[in-house]
């Protein structure tokens, strides 16, 4: 009796766990990493009936930052190719920002610092990592324009 009670409760927890992963709405940063699924969904949001969990507004602005991207491609490449390399270059600093901010944190924990000083240099790495995330995220998104436009 314990143990298909145990089952059931295990199945129900397992399937709550396996809906909210179905239920999870794209973010703005995973439709632009996906552009055919961004179209797909893009597709999904103008025709009449559209799915309740499609987070439309999110979907047509992610659709039109990659179709203005696509566009600054086309228009000239060169200068295209320049903002990726610029990209890369923030990236690369704000990464150094961030493992000094890392190295800091770890510095002032070694020392018995007050809370207040541990939780201040703890904000600094937060905003560094976030910082070097978001960069991170622009430059996959510019050589996700590049790779979706590209021809063989």
């Amino acid at each position: 009796m314990l143990k298909n009670l145990f089952l059931l409760s295990g199945f129900v927890v397992l399937t709550i766990i396996l809906m909210g992963c179905w239920e999870r709405k794209p973010t703005y940063v995973y439709l632009m990493l996906h552009p055919d699924y961004l179209q797909r969904v893009y597709n999904q949001c103008v025709e009449t009936v559209t799915a309740a969990s499609l987070p439309c507004d999110v979907i047509m602005r992610a659709q039109s930052d990659f179709t203005s991207l696509v566009n600054q491609r086309e228009q000239d490449a060169e200068r295209f190719g320049a903002q990726i390399l610029q990209a890369q270059e923030n990236s690369s600093v704000l990464k150094i920002k961030f493992n000094a901010a890392v190295s800091a944190y770890q510095t002032v924990g070694k020392t018995n610092p007050s809370l207040d000083a541990l939780k201040n240099t703890r904000l600094e790495v937060d905003k560094a990592r976030a910082a070097y995330k978001v960069s991170i995220e622009n430059v996959r998104i510019l050589l996700t324009v590049v790779a979706a436009t590209s021809t063989m």
